[in-house]
């Protein structure tokens, strides 16, 4: 369990909480202000998380091979 009282846990923490409610504050505007369907947003978010997903462990994957064939040499 990390350390709460720690100066680094803290601003982790800190700046993470402030980027979840930023991005539902921009969630909730482009529902309330431009008003774009909840549902649309809501697959476009999972659509974004599959690819950001895929794409990590894609990379994921290459750094893995260059690494084991890097050690044959």
């Amino acid at each position: 369990m990390p350390n709460l009282g720690s100066k680094a846990v803290r601003r982790r923490l800190r700046t993470s909480v402030l980027g979840l409610l930023a991005m539902v504050a921009l969630l909730w505007g482009a529902v309330d202000i431009v008003g774009v369907p909840l549902s649309n947003l809501m697959s476009l978010l999972g659509q974004s998380v599959l690819v950001i997903g895929s794409i990590i462990a894609s990379a994921g994957l290459a750094g893995w091979l260059l690494h084991r064939l890097g050690r044959r040499k």
